[in-house]
């Protein structure tokens, strides 16, 4: 799909946030240009926090998306796990002012192979709302810490970068 209205949606959210970037998302597996736009939103002082499942529906993607968050969380991203399960919303919130919310994951299969649809909002009550939500994941959820990565074992370390010549099929 050369035209990526999905991925592009995103950026712009990613790019114009000033204040709060929230996500949710089951599966990430991000390309150069969303995790190029996380971290420079992170090291711009943006408050990014992405809110991923405590426990996965599939194991080896999230070992590739687990394989990313050394690297956002040196420029400032929060990583989240929802400690009762899996979470399975894709929404994206931009300070208290815009929203994504739909089917598109970050991952490779939303952005090129599948036809996936959303809803942009502006400006609108609904918003108020999705944050009460992500609110409430957040408190359900532990921050993932660069401790935390440092002490998973060895084998779900090395298994992620491995995994990631081949996430565009997971």
């Amino acid at each position: 799909n050369p035209d990526n209205p999905a991925e592009d949606t995103f950026l712009q959210l990613i790019g114009s946030a000033r204040r709060f970037l929230y996500i949710t998302t089951p599966y990430f597996i991000p390309d150069e240009n969303i995790m190029r736009a996380l971290c420079i939103a992170g090291d711009g002082g943006v408050d990014v926090r992405l809110m991923m499942p405590g426990i996965p529906d599939h194991k080896f993607a999230y070992q590739v998306a687990q394989s990313y968050f050394p690297e956002l969380t040196e420029h400032g991203v929060k990583i989240y796990t929802y400690t009762p399960g899996l979470i399975h919303g894709k929404t994206v919130m931009v300070d208290r002012e815009a929203a994504f919310i739909g089917s598109v994951n970050m991952d490779f299969r939303s952005f090129q192979l599948h036809f996936e649809c959303g809803t942009l909002l502006y400006g609108v009550p609904a918003i108020e709302t999705l944050l009460e939500d992500m609110d409430g994941i957040m408190e359900k959820s532990r921050q993932v810490t660069r401790a935390d990565w440092e002490h998973r074992p060895l084998l779900h370390r090395v298994l992620g970068g491995l995994l990631r010549p081949f996430a565009m099929w997971m």
